[in-house]
């Protein structure tokens, strides 16, 4: 039903007041222009709601039973136009991400804290997971934005690059006492072949002359730095996981070439539509991995 917001509260305060005259005088409408807003109420729903006569109206049994809907549709609309005032600005909202693991443990809290302390209404929450996992999340729209590196398959989505996160060659520092090479005839600590970095970390070995056969195949970066920190290998890991877990003094970060770059960006369905709390959120992101 076209229903307005202005039928519905005038037809409220006249069953409040029992007189179009006074109504009118609240609402600041002429008598005629709202004798017509009723009307074209009535017309509307095919219902009596009003009995009139010369001195009075009241409600018909119609509009004793419409009465508690139209004050429910009155507040429902209220809450809606708080609602949305409110999103835009940033005064209450929510906002879901999905982040890959080394973003989650690095410069994504730093992010969130100094959001939420600009907009404490607006309620953050983060799902971190490896690069297949959160395409899947922004695919079903289970998230609104997925941090990540960039798929292979854009398929209806989008990719808006943040930064470049490379790989490093990581090494105990016992292996390059002999030669910088030596890390070369160590085993070969490789992630598992599902994750986003396995592919790229075996492509930069073959651009280095060295054949991916891996020793060992774990599935989470921080196996197989403490696997590099023994001294059972070495590994080929994004750089910002050198922010993220404890290198110590017994390892060797290593810049190589690469055939490549690997880069980390915001992952969204098409058709692209962000929110007031994103579009927010993403300016504040850029401007923070800026002064970094």
């Amino acid at each position: 039903m076209n229903v307005s917001f202005r039928q519905l509260r005038a037809f409220i305060l006249i069953a409040e007041t029992s007189s179009f005259t006074r109504t009118a005088e609240q609402l600041h409408l002429s008598q005629p222009a709202l004798s017509y807003s009723i009307r074209k109420l009535e017309e509307t729903m095919g219902l009596q709601l009003l009995a009139r006569n010369t001195r009075s109206v009241e409600l018909t049994l119609a509009g004793e039973h419409f009465l508690p809907q139209a004050r429910r549709m009155l507040r429902d609309m209220d809450d809606a136009v708080r609602d949305a005032r409110d999103t835009l600005s940033l005064s209450r909202g929510s906002l879901r991400l999905a982040a890959l693991p080394t973003a989650a443990a690095s410069f994504l809290p730093v992010v969130i804290a100094s959001f939420q302390r600009k907009h404490p209404g607006v309620r953050v929450s983060v799902l971190d997971g490896r690069a297949g996992e959160i395409m899947g999340w922004v695919q079903r729209g289970e998230v609104d934005a997925g941090i990540t590196s960039l798929p292979d398959d854009l398929s209806g989505l989008s990719f808006v690059r943040l930064l470049d996160d490379n790989l490093v060659l990581l090494t105990h520092k016992d292996h390059q006492r002999d030669s910088l090479d030596d890390w070369k005839r160590r085993p070969y600590i490789a992630l598992t072949p599902d994750t986003s970095i396995r592919p790229l970390a075996d492509a930069a070995l073959r651009y280095l002359n060295v054949e991916p056969e891996p020793a060992w195949e774990v599935a989470h970066m921080s196996t197989a730095t403490a696997l590099v920190r023994e001294g059972l290998g070495f590994s080929l890991l994004p750089a910002s996981c050198t922010a993220v877990f404890n290198i110590g003094e017994q390892c060797a970060v290593i810049a190589i070439d690469q055939p490549g770059k690997r880069s980390i960006g915001l992952l969204q369905r098409k058709p692209v539509a962000q929110s007031p709390s994103l579009s927010q959120f993403m300016q504040h992101l850029r401007q923070t991995l800026r002064q970094q």
